[in-house]
């Protein structure tokens, strides 16, 4: 094989870090998601509602943004429409389209698991002052900005 260049030998080492990283966040997400009766999938769903809380979206629509298949999505919204968190809507002209809404149960889910998380998120970022954690933020952003404008591998 031949020679890494200094900055190639850091960018897989850069990567294989924040595949670790993502790893182990998963786990500890999973984990503090049990007690709020939520899997992380449907954590996802209703935080990337509550944003915008008062925005209606398709299943395609959700699927393209969540990264998921449809069908993977589908049982993710049913799920939580079960547990009353969001609200499906049938399309007025398509009755095979339906528009999915978080509601005040959802809002209220969503929150109380944050607030159960806070502890642990103060306890990681003891160690770090603001400046630390602006510049994480500034290069994690443009990492995800990237990859999210790269999805399809070339």
């Amino acid at each position: 094989m031949h020679m890494l260049t200094e900055k190639q030998s850091l960018s897989f080492k850069l990567m294989i870090s924040l595949g670790i990283v993502h790893q182990l966040t998963d786990t500890w997400l999973s984990k503090a998601l049990e007690p709020c009766g939520l899997n992380q999938s449907q954590f996802n769903l209703l935080n990337h509602f509550s944003h915008q809380p008062e925005r209606e979206q398709t299943i395609s629509q959700l699927a393209q943004v969540m990264q998921m298949n449809q069908p993977g999505l589908t049982k993710v919204v049913n799920k939580l429409a079960e547990q009353g968190l969001v609200d499906v809507r049938k399309d007025d002209e398509d009755g095979r389209k339906k528009w999915i809404k978080i509601n005040a149960n959802g809002l209220a889910r969503v929150q109380s698991a944050f607030k159960s998380f806070l502890p642990n998120i103060d306890q990681c970022f003891d160690q770090w002052d603001d400046d630390e954690m602006r510049q994480m933020l500034q290069h994690t952003d443009k990492l995800k900005t990237w990859l999210d404008n790269n999805r399809e591998p070339s």
